[in-house]
């Protein structure tokens, strides 16, 4: 019942549920921006669908043998309409031809959709040598070396991160050898499907989430001192015991919000954008390169639905870790707006702290090990992801301390509060 009526406090808040429905449809916002490339996306899957995701011997011959047909059938076509036939589709969208065409209507736009469609399977077939000779020449130790330069990082930070990559160097021998990189996907450089999921969609909503937390969990724990009912709540049967409940309506709503915000967020892109077939691609795949030309590289072999779930889960942990973080700051201060701009210091503080480490100190790579830094960086969890964050197990390690930590402190405020003075 008393949990119930803590419960009841947070969904009849306005500003909870305004900001709770404003969030949600500034998601579904980003994702219609976004939606004028879904035509060209699915141009992918009748490709899977002819010749399966990965791209060995036999899957380029027949991606060449489809392309083949596909170009021989465009040429007889705009042989018949201008006489011009074309070496690739690329050819086609030079401007010196392709304006003249356009503004002389002489195709229809089922032709140039074809057409389109062509050049795309064109750039997915080019592709695939440029991934074969990065991935050949790929040297993670070079890459190492190139980060401990760019940072300035000496003594022993720097062999730390050496140490690091060397472990990851046979993950990317692993990688080669199973033909991850080789699986088509959507193109990285056109499309760039991965930094809008995993950046921006899933970044917004981890500080969507964090955000309603913050405010709701501020808001209950306080809610008798800023009304003023404190004396008579905390002196009932249930007494101080009612911050037990508290934490576990906090958490639970944290939870149920997230899942729930998260969960509509998913739903509305992958209506929008259809990922059928490509579902057990490899997330390591070479396809995903994106215009920074760096590599996606998993630590472990994980397919795309694989990763996307494990990313669902982390995100739902860390606004434990915040419920948790927020629930012991309310304890220490007795306002809700206070709270929450104390709660923003700790966030910014917690993302400066490195920049006070000396660069030679391995400290300054264990600084990164916080849920701060780990919200910021939800595009390459689970992946190698830098030199300060190159740790096959830095996200299970960062979560499972902060917790740890957080629910001994939040004991210790639970228990010093049962014996205070109000």
């Amino acid at each position: 019942m008393i949990k119930q009526l803590e419960f009841k406090k947070i969904i009849s808040s306005p500003i909870i549920l305004g900001l709770f429905v404003l969030f949600l449809l500034f998601n579904c916002f980003l994702i219609y921006q976004q939606s004028s490339i879904r035509n060209d996306m699915r141009s992918l899957q009748p490709i899977v669908q002819e010749t399966g995701t990965l791209m060995d011997k036999e899957g380029r011959e027949k991606l060449q043998t489809s392309y083949e047909e596909d170009l021989n059938s465009w040429n007889q076509l705009s042989q018949s309409k201008t006489g011009d036939t074309y070496q690739n589709a690329a050819d086609f969208y030079k401007p010196e031809i392709y304006y003249s065409l356009i503004e002389s209507n002489i195709y229809s736009e089922k032709e140039l959709q074809d057409i389109n469609n062509l050049a795309i399977k064109e750039t997915y077939q080019n592709s695939i040598k440029d991934i074969e000779t990065k991935y050949s020449t790929l040297n993670v130790m070079e890459n190492a070396e190139e980060g401990i330069r760019l940072f300035g990082l000496e003594g022993a930070a720097a062999e730390k991160v050496r140490e690091q990559y060397t472990v990851l160097k046979p993950r990317v021998e692993e990688l080669i050898q199973n033909k991850e990189h080789l699986h088509l996907f959507f193109h990285g450089k056109m499309f760039g499907t991965h930094s809008f999921l995993f950046k921006t969609l899933f970044g917004f909503v981890i500080f969507q989430a964090m955000i309603l937390i913050v405010l709701f969990t501020a808001f209950i724990v306080n809610y008798e001192f800023e009304q003023k009912t404190f004396l008579v709540a905390y002196s009932t049967k249930r007494g101080r015991k009612l911050v037990w409940d508290k934490l576990f309506v906090s958490l639970f709503t944290s939870i149920l919000m997230t899942v729930v915000l998260l969960s509509s967020t998913l739903l509305g892109y992958f209506i929008v954008f259809d990922y059928s077939g490509l579902w057990t691609v490899p997330i390591s795949t070479g396809f995903l390169i994106e215009m920074n030309e760096i590599p996606f590289i998993s630590w472990w072999n994980l397919t795309f639905l694989e990763y996307l779930l494990l990313t669902c889960v982390l995100v739902v942990v860390c606004q434990i870790l915040f419920v948790l973080l927020t629930f012991c700051t309310s304890m220490w201060i007795r306002n809700s707006y206070i709270v929450f701009v104390i709660f923003g210091v700790i966030f910014s503080a917690g993302l400066l702290l490195p920049s006070i480490i000396p660069k030679n100190s391995t400290m300054l790579l264990y600084t990164h090990f916080t849920p701060f830094t780990l919200a910021m960086n939800v595009k390459k969890w689970w992946m190698e992801s830098g030199v300060f964050k190159a740790f096959k197990y830095y996200e299970i390690i960062t979560v499972s301390g902060w917790l740890v930590a957080l629910l001994l402190t939040a004991w210790f405020f639970i228990n010093r509060f049962s014996r205070e003075n109000l």
